[in-house]
């Protein structure tokens, strides 16, 4: 039984609306809204990117009619609606923009390779059993340049083998191993073309950032600022402890050089002269004791004798 047009038209129409309906409500709920290009992101990896977003937001995809329509009737994100192109899908969130960009570039799929494409890294095939029993498989091995030997019932790729180059387009014999080894060597994801916050417009180029590398410069600015700050005797939250510290030894330093006697010199002070007083007793000569004198060498008393 055919399809009245009418029909398909009237229930096209009713859809347009539940989508447009939906679209807003999502709007209204989140802080972050964004525009990503799926082009050329396939359909079964658009599944698990939903999954992934689980409790950090909404992916939505729909006509660009509507999504454009939802986007210029909020005041909120009119801004964003001439980047309602085709193939796009909208993220809402509430990840600041720049996590909402790292997470959408780290959570890419692996695809099969195609004829022709450039590859992003060298394709490397390793050694080892590949599974496939001999036969035509045997000749497609090493026509794509693998070194390979029947091993029991199967084929083994005896050594790794790059088989395309960093740069270079992937041949018909290469895609096709790969495709019978099951390597999938090609990434491929979303990609964010804008995102908005408080009325404010977010680029790809702005968001794309090295967070290492970002987090690598913030550690270099704070140990050199922090240097300096010690060192010009600056002093705040940071600089605080150790200034105190070094002003400490300092002064402690002098109070030794000069004897003063502190709670925090007494003990180093008197060691010191405790051991300038053994330098010099050792120095100094003890007198020597005079010999003891006997009977015969004592002298005689003289004195007055009895009277005859």
């Amino acid at each position: 039984m055919a399809i009245d047009p009418k029909s398909r038209v009237e229930h096209t129409r009713k859809w347009n609306e539940r989508q447009l309906v939906t679209l807003k409500k999502l709007i209204d709920s989140y802080s972050v809204i964004a525009i990503a290009d799926i082009s050329k992101f396939p359909s079964a990896l658009f599944q698990k990117i939903r999954k992934r977003f689980h409790g950090k937001g909404v992916v939505k995809v729909s006509k660009s009619r509507v999504i454009k329509k939802a986007l210029a009737e909020n005041p909120k994100t009119a801004k964003l609606a001439e980047q309602a192109k085709e193939n796009i899908a909208v993220i809402f969130t509430d990840l600041n923009p720049f996590e909402l960009f790292g997470f959408v570039k780290k959570n890419k799929g692996k695809v099969a390779a195609k004829t022709g494409a450039i590859a992003e890294d060298d394709l490397v095939i390793p050694a080892g059993d590949t599974g496939l029993p001999p036969g035509p498989a045997l000749s497609d091995l090493k026509g794509a340049g693998l070194k390979v030997a029947v091993q029991g019932a199967s084929i083994t790729v005896l050594e790794d083998k790059v088989v395309t180059k960093k740069g270079e387009p992937v041949s018909a014999a290469v895609a096709g191993t790969l495709a019978k080894l099951n390597i999938r060597p090609f990434k491929v994801g979303m990609r964010i073309v804008s995102a908005l916050e408080n009325g404010e417009v977010f680029t790809a180029q702005i968001l794309d950032i090295d967070t290492d590398k970002v987090l690598l410069q913030f550690t270099d600015a704070h140990r050199n600022s922090f240097n300096l700050a010690v060192n010009a005797e600056v002093f705040n939250n940071s600089t605080r402890e150790l200034l105190v510290q070094r002003a400490f030894r300092n002064t402690r330093a002098v109070a030794l050089e000069g004897n003063v006697i502190t709670p925090f010199t007494a003990g180093e002070i008197l060691a010191k002269v405790q051991a300038q007083a053994g330098a010099i007793r050792a120095q100094v000569k003890e007198p020597e004791a005079a010999p003891p004198q006997s009977v015969q060498d004592a002298p005689v008393q003289q004195g007055g004798g009895q009277g005859a």
